[in-house]
C-alpha cells in the first residue's frame, strides 16, 4: 500500500504543477511546487526518499523545458539531499518555518540551475529577475499545502 502513495504523491505533484502553471499563474508566474513537495518529502522522509523524488521530478521538469536535460533533476536531487540530511535540526513543523525554508532554497534552486548551465552550455541559464524575485514569495505562500499533503499521503 506504501508503493501506492508513493506514486500518488509523484503523480499529484507532476499534475499540480502543469495545473498551476497553466492555469494559475501569476502574471505569467507559477510557484516552485515540485521544489516545494521535495523539500517537504525530504524533511519528512529523510534524504533518500528526497533524492528519489527530486530526481523524478527534475526529470519531469527536464522533459518540459528547452535547456540542459538533467540540470533540474541535479538540483531538485542536491536539495533532497541537503534538506534529508539536515532535516533533524530544522523545524518545519509549523507554515512560518516552512516557508522561510522554501524562502530561502527558491533561489538557490535558480542559482544551482543556472551554474549547471555555466558549466555545460559556457552560459549561466537564467530565470530573469521577475522570477527570481517573485517566484520564492509565491512558493512560500502555497508550501504549507505541500508540507501538509506529504503529510497525509507519504507513509514512507
Amino acid at each position: 500500500m506504501k508503493y501506492f502513495s508513493a506514486v500518488f504523491v509523484f503523480f499529484t505533484g507532476v499534475f499540480a504543477h502543469w495545473i498551476w502553471s497553466t492555469h494559475f499563474s501569476v502574471w505569467g508566474l507559477a510557484p516552485d511546487v515540485l521544489l516545494a513537495l521535495t523539500v517537504a518529502v525530504a524533511a519528512r522522509s529523510g534524504p533518500v526518499a528526497g533524492q528519489c523524488y527530486g530526481f523524478a521530478w527534475g526529470l519531469f521538469l527536464d522533459l518540459l523545458g528547452a535547456h540542459i536535460f538533467g540540470a533540474n533533476a541535479l538540483a531538485l536531487t542536491l536539495v533532497g539531499y541537503a534538506v534529508g540530511s539536515l532535516r533533524r535540526q530544522m523545524d518545519v513543523a509549523s507554515a512560518p518555518s516552512q516557508g522561510i525554508l522554501i524562502l530561502m532554497l527558491t533561489p538557490a534552486h535558480f542559482l544551482l540551475y543556472g551554474i549547471v548551465g555555466l558549466i555545460f552550455e559556457r552560459h549561466f541559464l537564467w530565470v530573469g529577475w521577475a522570477s527570481f524575485l517573485a517566484v520564492p514569495f509565491y512558493t512560500a505562500l502555497v508550501s504549507p499545502a505541500g508540507f501538509s499533503f506529504v503529510k497525509r499521503f507519504l507513509k514512507l
